[in-house]
């Protein structure tokens, strides 16, 4: 019984970290995009 509660906690821990990597990973995607947005608009004001 007590190794399967451990068991249940590391795999609770794995998967919050796991939530909190995907997270992050989103985050980081949206910067990426608006700064490629920026970089864009910069771009095409520039050529006019």
């Amino acid at each position: 019984m007590n190794e399967q509660l451990i068991e249940e906690r590391n795999t609770l821990i794995g998967r919050i970290f796991t939530l909190g990597g995907s997270l992050l990973f989103l985050i980081g995607s949206f910067i990426a995009v608006i700064a490629a947005y920026q970089a864009y608009n910069r771009v095409l004001n520039s050529q006019q």
